[in-house]
């Protein structure tokens, strides 16, 4: 399986294992195509492509998120500080329970067994990544029933010497500065059921620290977390959950409209996938915009990139319809396309 270029790999140990794993989940695997059945009434006729049906999603019922989740998910992404523009969020529980999945994201394939196993075998229930590409740092917000101490407890018990000599606090959290094998990381806990990781490439153990610091900062409301930005955090909930997803502020970052050059009046986009039945998977994308007017305007735009990417990804069906102020998109692949199509709707593929 390709991997995704991360250049944050290397900073940090459990930050950069959780980091490859998101992304890894973007690499692609080619699928043959479908040949298109040729008419027997006209053998030379050129075939009439199979028309994309807008107009049976134009009146789908699409479900909000379930509230119990959405409020899990709400609570995960507080700690992803305004910087970071976008972050990645995955069900680890859920994945590991899902036999078609396993093949395409499991931690024996990606490494993750041998790099921090406790995290692999079953520690972390939900996770996100945030990473910034230019800065090369990355914030990792994670939700498990294990305390972060019993967890570093545990991935010192398969080999792993992490150093440190236990948590300091600020501003009533606990947080750890570690050693992770020469470099610099650090691990905060933000309430009884979730904690942050965070880490750099270059950095030193202050700042590596301060970065978690940032993320504790967002999660209490002493600064702006990404769902801070305006809009984000009801499209989030205007979508049905899933096991895996996307929020960004920065609509241009989306590799799925870099062949439009963004969509101008976009001010954020949510994305979640989750499995169908017939070995399908579903990804609801939700997309707001300034006004009624940029919807409208980007409405065009958007079927033109989804055909675009339609011809190379065969999807099973996609639709696009305009909602107020926001356009919803729905694409439908099959699971053995998930990676490959999961990596248009993830920023920094």
């Amino acid at each position: 399986m390709n991997k995704i270029r991360n250049p944050i790999r290397t900073a940090g140990v459990l930050a950069a294992v959780v980091a490859v794993f998101i992304l890894a989940a973007c690499a692609s695997e080619t699928i043959p195509a479908t040949p298109v059945s040729q008419s027997t009434a006209e053998p030379t006729a050129v075939p009439t492509p199979t028309p994309i049906p807008y107009e049976d999603f134009a009146s789908a019922v699409v479900p909000p998120a379930d509230p119990e989740r959405l409020a899990q998910l709400t609570m995960l992404l507080s700690l992803v500080p305004e910087s970071f523009s976008s972050t990645i969020f995955l069900d680890m529980d859920f994945l590991r329970s899902n036999e078609a999945l396993a093949s395409l994201v499991s931690p024996e394939v990606l490494g993750m067994d041998v790099a921090l196993p406790s995290i692999a075998t079953g520690l972390v229930d939900t996770i996100a990544v945030a990473a910034d590409f230019q800065a090369r740092t990355v914030v990792t917000p994670f939700q498990s029933n294990f305390a972060i101490g019993d967890m570093l407890l545990l991935a010192g018990g398969f080999g792993l010497q992490l150093g440190g000599d236990g948590p300091t606090t600020y501003e009533g959290h606990d947080v750890w500065e570690i050693n992770a094998l020469g470099t610099g990381l650090a691990m905060a806990t933000a309430n009884e059921s979730a904690g942050v990781a965070a880490s750099g490439q270059g950095l030193s153990p202050e700042e590596v620290r301060a970065l978690v610091e940032a993320s504790l900062d967002a999660f209490d409301g002493r600064s702006a977390a990404l769902l801070d930005t305006a809009g984000l955090a009801g499209l989030l909930g205007g979508v049905p959950s899933g096991f895996a997803g996307v929020a960004l502020s920065e609509c241009e970052t989306l590799p799925l409209f870099t062949g439009i050059q963004g969509l101008p009046g976009c001010t954020g986009v949510v994305v979640t996938a989750d499995i169908l039945p017939g070995d399908l998977v579903v990804f609801h994308s939700l997309i707001g915009f300034t006004g009624l007017d940029a919807t409208a305007s980007a409405m065009q735009k958007a079927i033109e990139a989804l055909e675009d990417q339609n011809e190379s990804h065969d999807f099973e069906d996609l639709g696009v319809r305009q909602e107020d102020g926001n356009l919803r998109v729905r694409v439908i692949v099959d699971v053995s396309k998930f990676t490959e199509v999961f990596r248009l709707f993830s920023p920094g593929s």
